[in-house]
């Protein structure tokens, strides 16, 4: 490998998981925007290291107030708006034809997505963790489906992998197990 791509790939890759960090922030800034609680929208938390990032600031006594429906569409903001770009990302990649970087890069993006997504919805689930805690006290029966939906995201994740370029597939199998693994651990120690 040439030098300088030792350097590209990392710093693309980071820029991937960043920008999916930073939207799924937006996504729950969006539902808190929504209920009052949030007076500056793209005001966000999420610093390099990507631990404890969250929506915040928010007015914390109108965030305190809201029910255990609209805690849970907020949790759920930013699980949404993963999947979303997810999907709208890679019917980008199946309609255009791009050059090896953009759509690398792209690959990186929908993959960082659908992990985040599915991280959250399987392994934050089994113990509430992060989001999945306003999915626990508003109703823990919803934990069952959206723990199904989060296997098939890992379904589309393996798919996805699959249809990329063989040189590829293992780095960016290697980038999801990671990037869930650190995601999850996050999320125990910070948010748990």
């Amino acid at each position: 490998m040439k030098p300088y791509l030792k350097v590209l790939f990392p710093l693309l890759a980071y820029s991937a998981t960043y920008g999916t960090i930073w939207l799924h922030e937006l996504g729950h800034a969006l539902v808190y925007r929504y209920f009052g609680c949030k007076p500056d929208l793209l005001d966000l938390h999420v610093p390099w290291h990507f631990a404890a990032a969250s929506p915040d600031p928010l007015d914390a006594e109108c965030a305190a107030g809201l029910s255990a429906f609209q805690s849970f569409q907020a949790s759920m903001g930013g699980i949404a708006v993963n999947m979303l770009l997810a999907l709208a990302v890679f019917v980008l990649l199946r309609r255009l034809r791009m050059g090896i970087w953009p759509t690398w890069w792209l690959s990186v993006f929908v993959l960082a997505n659908l992990t985040e997504a599915a991280s959250y919805l399987t392994l934050s689930n089994i113990r509430p963790l992060g989001d999945m805690i306003a999915v626990q006290e508003y109703c823990p029966a919803l934990r069952v489906p959206l723990g199904m939906l989060g296997l098939g995201l890992i379904l589309c994740i393996i798919h996805f992998i699959k249809q990329l370029p063989a040189k590829w597939r293992m780095g960016l199998s290697i980038y999801c197990a990671v990037m869930a693994a650190c995601m999850v651990g996050m999320r125990f120690v910070f948010a748990g």
